[in-house]
Parts: C-alpha cells; sequence; structure tokens
C-alpha cells in the first residue's frame, strides 16, 4: 500500500485533535434521522422504493441495467440508530457511475423505537420479499455491509441458509461490526488511535440489544447468547462454511479492525473463500471521505461487483486456504 494521502492525513489530524468524536456520548434519540435521495441521483438513474412497516427498501437502476444483472443488497452501517444519510447516497451513486447496474439499500427500522430482535426480524421478512419479487428471477445477489449492516447481512445468510432459498454470490464487508461485546483485547491498543469510535459509548448499546434478545430466550445468559454460533450480534462466531465467498475491507485506525482480523485467521482454518484488505492510516468509513484512498476502494468494489469471481482469485488472491 503506497503511502497515506495528505488529505487523508489532514483529515485524521482534524478528527483526532479538533473533533475528537469518539469523546461524544451516543444518543440514540437524537441520531433519529434519515434522509431522501439527492436530486441529483433521481436526474441521472431510475430509483424506486417500496415502504414497508417502518422500514423501506429502495432500488436503483443505470439507465442500461439488464434484468439479468445482478442485484446489489446494501446493508448501510448507521449503528442501527440512523437512517440512510448524504454520505450513503453518495456511495451508491459512485458504484453506480462506476457501472454497477443495480443496487437495493435497505432502510431498516432503528433503535430505541424498535428493538433489536424486531429489527431483525423486519430485516428477515422484507429482504424474503424482494427475493421473491425481484431477485429470484435473476438468480444472481451480492452483499455489502457496512459496520453494524454486518448483522442484518449475517442474519440473513443464515436463514438463506437453513431455508435453502437462493445463494448469494459473494459477501462484501466494509468496516464491519463483528462483536457487539467489543470485547477483543485487540481493540486496547487501537482504540487511543481511532477518532471516530466511542467503544464504551457502543459497548453500552451493545449490552442493551443483547438483553433485548436476552428476553426472547429461556434459560440463556449474555455471555452465551454471544458466544451462540447463531447470534447475529456477533458473526464473528458464526461457521463460515457456511457463508458465501467474502471480502473484507478493514482500516489500520479502526477498533473494528480488531474482529476483523480475527475473522480472517479464523477463515485461513476453513474451507472457505476469503480475501482481507486493510486500507493502512485510514479511519473507519473512510470511503465516506473525499479522499484518494476512497476512490481507490469505490474503483475496487466497482470491478468486483460487475465481474465474476475468477479462479484465479478463488485459489490465489486467497489470505485464507481453499480446498
Amino acid at each position: 500500500m503506497p503511502k497515506s494521502s495528505l488529505a487523508s492525513r489532514m483529515l485524521y489530524y482534524y478528527l483526532k485533535h479538533t473533533e475528537a468524536t469518539y469523546r461524544k456520548p451516543i444518543n440514540p434519540a437524537r441520531e433519529h434521522i434519515s434522509l431522501y435521495p439527492t436530486k441529483k441521483l433521481y436526474s441521472k438513474y431510475k430509483i424506486e422504493w417500496k415502504k414497508n412497516g417502518e422500514g423501506r427498501i429502495w432500488m436503483f437502476e443505470t439507465p442500461s441495467a439488464y434484468e439479468n444483472d445482478p442485484t446489489i443488497l446494501y446493508f448501510y452501517g448507521s449503528g442501527l440508530i440512523q437512517g440512510p444519510r448524504k454520505k450513503h447516497w453518495k456511495f451508491i451513486e459512485q458504484l453506480l457511475q462506476r457501472g454497477v447496474p443495480r443496487i437495493v439499500l435497505v432502510e431498516a427500522p432503528l433503535f430505541p423505537s424498535h428493538t433489536i430482535s424486531s429489527i431483525l426480524d423486519w430485516c428477515l421478512e422484507t429482504t424474503m420479499e424482494m427475493v421473491n419479487e425481484l431477485v429470484i428471477k435473476e438468480n444472481r445477489l451480492k452483499v455489502i455491509a457496512e459496520g453494524s449492516g454486518a448483522w442484518l447481512a449475517y442474519s440473513m445468510l443464515d436463514n438463506f441458509e437453513k431455508k435453502h432459498l437462493l445463494q448469494v454470490d459473494e459477501l462484501i464487508l466494509l468496516c464491519p461490526w463483528l462483536d457487539a461485546s467489543l470485547s477483543n483485547p485487540w481493540i486496547d491498543d487501537i482504540e487511543v488511535l481511532d477518532p471516530i469510535n466511542n467503544r464504551s459509548e457502543w459497548t453500552r448499546l451493545g449490552e442493551i440489544w443483547q438483553s433485548q434478545i436476552l428476553s426472547t430466550l429461556e434459560n440463556e445468559t449474555a455471555e452465551s447468547i454471544l458466544k451462540n454460533p447463531n447470534t447475529p450480534l456477533a458473526p464473528i462466531y458464526l461457521d463460515l462454511r457456511q457463508t458465501p465467498p467474502t471480502r473484507v475491507y478493514a482500516a489500520e485506525y479502526d477498533i473494528f479492525k480488531a474482529d476483523a482480523v480475527k475473522l480472517r485467521q479464523k477463515a485461513a482454518s476453513q474451507p472457505v473463500i476469503f480475501n482481507y484488505y486493510e486500507y493502512e492510516k485510514m479511519i473507519h468509513g473512510w470511503d465516506h471521505y473525499d479522499l484518494p484512498e476512497s476512490n481507490q476502494l469505490l474503483d475496487q468494489l466497482a470491478a468486483t461487483l460487475t465481474q465474476p469471481m475468477s479462479e484465479w482469485e478463488k485459489t490465489a488472491e486467497l489470505d485464507g486456504k481453499f480446498w
């Protein structure tokens, strides 16, 4: 990886020493905000949306999209306390500009108006409807999940696996939150470098979410819920053999990187297709900032999303093992 850009170094300095967002308390009541797609998106691309209860499904297509083009399912990151923001619509626009034909954004209901259990149930029901109405005829689906969106993605994948439904071609994780407890001891060394995430606050909210799931189950403890291989709040413990080919993009200065590395090490001992990319000196969600490294990632994603995984990628590009 080449030396980080001047723009990224200046952004890091600003966030670390001026903005200091990692010190701020997280108040879900104030964060419950959603924004609509920009006029620019509406003017250039076909946009359809469907309301389902308290959530929505947004579909974006380029003018040249064909029915047999793959569908990209996008679970944006928000800690489940924010609706899609301008940065998420911009992310979609930049992928569409790079030739990705069809993207579906899942706008789930939010905490604290809804419990984590009801959010996960909504997501399963909605994605099932979408698969039946849209994807099943194409039989091609790829998933992008960032931050807490990884929980929704893994919950959906687990449901698909149990019901023997449509196979997902590929799972792409961007700075994923893989364990709600944030208990990985490797986080201690990264926390002082992370200018974005408030570990103590996210851990506090994670405990609330765990208790909500705990209340729906009998004879379980919070610890056993987290380490259960089927828990949606800690996909780090899932059996990776039941997941599709996976790419993980992590940032060096991101507390979530610790569990991404742990997932990489776990994948190395299992017969799975797994690729891990770490961007040096980048922060959580760096792709949402106007940086050269953001364009590099977007170019990489667009190439991945518009081309099938080659046999070379399946065998020669892996950081894990492949049999």
